[in-house]
């Protein structure tokens, strides 16, 4: 795991001055040393400070420890909230200065960045305004220019996720508890897509969040700051979200919303993060190429002459939907839900977040926003039974569209009219991909 500590370290004096002087706790000045004032104190404050300090020498868990106790004898101290949401990020490995680079590059229109970290020198939690004031106009002739490859990236949930994903790292045996095996139903499509092995991911639940050392870290997240987020952050459709596992009362308020919501949504995000590793798995020729096995898979399909195969046409059909089916169900299992399902709740969720925060945030959340008001537009075109359910064919869409798009060229191309059905039941996410000649 990636240590996100070693990007905020040597930051802690200037913010903890800088926080206890405004609250008027002590005074600050050339030799204060504020590690003495509160050393043998457990009140509140002196464990905040004991909780800061750790977290700057990267120990999380004594951080943890120290917050958490602050938060037992204060449960609506909001700073107590903040540094036990930032604890969880770092814990995973979610490095949160180099999330929030990637997001305002990929957001930037005519937009430079300046050296975010470098701005934040001396600070210990993300903050709003000293961002704000790192990203400066094209028009001004300083900063950085935004990565234009990010920028250019934007435009789905799908390739937002995928610029990002670097930023989370999970061990083959988190993918290995995220998914089981899948084999091939034909002998032909086993053989034909021997290359690139699919997996199939587990549905959702409590017990895996609590099986997987970084899902269970984000999955932290929310615990502290329930009490502090709009209740216009809340997902419907994640049971974490509601009133009973997520109470709103009592209603806590501070002067830090930015914050909490800022890492809520991170924390949402670098969960969708998790689960594309198995959604978009990827192995070998695949890797090395930088797509998933599906897509492997579909480039395969899509380049082979069926012509003089009919038979071989329809078990490598069969097979390539099988799979997606596999990868992407239309409902999860028992009392969990689908990955699929579960990523669009995470980015609602992060999107919902970033809508609660001041407009300083456009920079940093218009990919995601642009991206999901996108996704609920298609949506709209799409048949269900809720909009939660529209909503994932959607997504689904997203990362099948170029199945859908195969498909139709080999039906075109071979006159094979007999697979017009599954074209039908594979296209019904992807509303802007119009039937195949003959069907």
């Amino acid at each position: 795991m990636r240590d996100s500590g070693k990007s905020l370290r040597a930051r802690l004096s200037v913010f903890l001055c800088a926080a206890f002087v405004a609250g008027g706790t002590v005074s600050c000045g050339p030799g204060t040393n504020l590690m003495q004032i509160f050393a043998d104190d457990d009140g509140v404050d002196s464990l905040l400070v004991r909780a800061r300090a750790a977290y700057d020498r990267g120990s999380y868990g004594d951080a943890a420890k120290f917050a958490e106790k602050a938060m037992k004898q204060d449960g609506q101290n909001e700073h107590g909230a903040i540094i036990l949401g930032y604890v969880s990020l770092a814990q995973g490995g979610m490095d949160s200065f180099s999330l929030i680079k990637k997001l305002i590059s990929l957001g930037s229109s005519g937009t430079a960045l300046v050296d975010v970290e470098e701005k934040l020198t001396g600070h210990w939690e993300v903050d709003l305004d000293l961002v704000a004031d790192a990203i400066t106009r094209e028009s001004a002739g300083t900063g950085a220019q935004p990565d234009m490859e990010l920028a250019a990236a934007g435009g789905t949930v799908t390739s937002t996720l995928d610029k990002l994903s670097d930023l989370v790292e999970l061990t083959t045996s988190d993918i290995g508890s995220l998914s089981n095996d899948y084999t091939d139903s034909t002998s032909y499509g086993r053989t034909f897509y021997a290359n690139y092995p699919l997996v199939q991911p587990v549905a959702v639940t409590g017990s895996l969040r609590d099986s997987i050392p970084f899902l269970s870290y984000m999955n932290r997240v929310p615990t502290w700051l329930c009490g502090f987020i709009e209740d216009s952050v809340r997902d419907a459709d994640d049971p974490r979200d509601s009133a009973t596992t997520c109470p709103t009362s009592p209603r806590r308020s501070g002067k830090r919303k930015g914050s909490i919501h800022l890492i809520w949504a991170f924390s949402h995000i670098a969960e969708a993060l998790a689960f594309q590793k198995t959604l978009n798995y990827s192995t070998g020729v695949s890797a090395t190429a930088g797509v998933s096995n599906l897509q492997g898979r579909i480039t395969k399909y899509q380049s082979t002459n069926f012509a003089s195969q009919p038979a071989n046409m329809v078990d490598a059909t069969t097979d390539l939907i099988s799979g997606i089916d596999a990868i992407f169900p239309d409902a999860g299992t028992g009392s969990g839900v689908s990955q699929l399902s579960a990523t669009l709740s995470a980015m609602n969720s992060a999107s919902q977040a970033f809508a609660a925060m001041s407009s300083k945030t456009k920079d940093i959340s218009g990919a995601i926003s642009s991206s999901m008001t996108a996704l609920k537009q298609t949506a709209g075109s799409i048949s269900g039974s809720s909009e939660n359910a529209k909503q994932t064919q959607a997504l689904k869409g997203q990362f099948i569209s170029t199945a859908v798009t195969a498909l139709k060229a080999q039906i075109e191309s071979t006159g094979n009219t007999s697979l017009c059905s599954d074209f039908q039941r594979l296209a019904s996410s992807t509303p802007g991909i119009t039937a195949p000649s003959g069907c």
